[in-house]
Order: structure tokens, then C-alpha cells, then sequence
């Protein structure tokens, strides 16, 4: 079994060594890794007798707030990116901007919400600077376009969510261009 866990809906100002000590105390476990980001993190564990004795901590209280606790996904393998994207980082989308979105929204959360419009989120992703505030990424504009029209209003973890294009939206091809809209 593996040793690797997913651990989500951590508080925000959620630290390593705190989360790395919840661990080693509630569960008795030694652990070889442990990365936290901004409400979540993976940890891998030394054994994987520690990652089972860590998943029954799924649901427990952490700092005031119920986490998750999984074994982690394993990595898919990355396809080879076509020819004219290789240089420009990760692949190109359409911007679309949903606000009023609630602290305990994850970006896969997100992401799985812009999926039920149908069409292919490249990238989702929470606001931390602006509060309530994500960002998903559509293959094509129409893609982008229908996610507006049939996700704008609907509800999201208890908060109804307004979507919108960004004001800025570039198209790749060979060549880049952009048009503000």
C-alpha cells in the first residue's frame, strides 16, 4: 500500500511542523516528508503501516477545522506537449474569473465545478490575494463561453458563485494574440 497521503482542507496559515506534529501525535507515525501548501499538503509517510494508523485521522479536528485525510493519487505521467508550446510553460486557456467563492473551496474543488459545463479545464485555481475569488482556464473560448452561461449563478459549497470572462483573453495558434474584451 502506499505511503504517500493527501491531506486537505487545512486552514490557510496552516504550517509544516504543526501539521508534521498533529501527525506524529494523534497518529504515533514517523514521517520521511511532509509538504503543506496553502489549505493542503502531502505527507509521506515511513512505512505503510504509519500511512493506515495516519488515515483514520480523516474527519479529526485540526485547529479548529475537520481535515481530510487520503492516500494520495498517484502521478500520471506528463504527455509530451505539442511542438509550438513547448517554450511557453503550461499550455495556453481562456480565462474565466468566479468570484464569491467560499474559504473552504480547494482548487480541484474548483476545478471539478468547472467540468460540469462540459469542455476542458486547463487550470483552476483560488485567489489568495483577492478573498472569494478563483480563476478557471478553458481550452477555447466557446468552452470558456458555455461555462459562463450555465455555471454563472449556480451554487458552490453553499455560495452562489458569479462567473465571467477575463478582460483579457489570448488565443494561441502559431502566433499569439490578444484582444481585450
Amino acid at each position: 500500500m502506499s505511503k504517500r497521503l493527501y491531506v486537505g482542507k487545512l486552514p490557510p496559515d496552516a504550517r509544516t511542523d504543526d501539521v508534521q506534529r498533529f501527525f506524529e501525535q494523534e497518529a504515533g507515525c514517523k514521517i520521511a516528508d511532509c509538504r503543506v501548501m496553502t489549505g493542503f499538503g502531502f505527507i509521506e509517510m515511513e512505512t505503510s503501516e504509519d500511512a493506515d494508523n495516519a488515515i483514520r485521522l480523516d474527519g479529526r479536528e485540526f485547529e479548529g477545522a475537520p481535515i481530510v485525510v487520503q492516500y494520495a493519487k498517484e502521478s500520471r505521467p506528463r504527455r509530451e506537449p505539442p511542438r509550438d508550446m513547448r517554450s511557453s510553460g503550461r499550455r495556453p486557456g481562456v480565462p474565466v474569473i468566479i468570484t464569491n467563492v467560499s474559504r473552504d473551496v480547494s482548487w480541484q474543488d474548483l476545478k471539478d465545478f468547472g467540468r460540469e459545463a462540459g469542455g476542458g479545464v486547463t487550470f483552476a485555481d483560488i485567489d489568495r490575494d483577492v478573498p472569494n475569488q478563483g480563476i478557471l482556464e478553458y481550452y477555447t473560448l466557446e468552452e470558456a463561453e458555455r461555462a459562463v452561461r450555465e455555471l454563472d449563478g449556480r451554487e458552490l459549497r453553499g455560495h452562489t458563485v458569479s462567473l465571467r470572462l477575463q478582460d483579457t483573453v489570448c488565443t494561441f495558434s502559431v502566433f499569439v494574440s490578444c484582444r481585450v474584451t
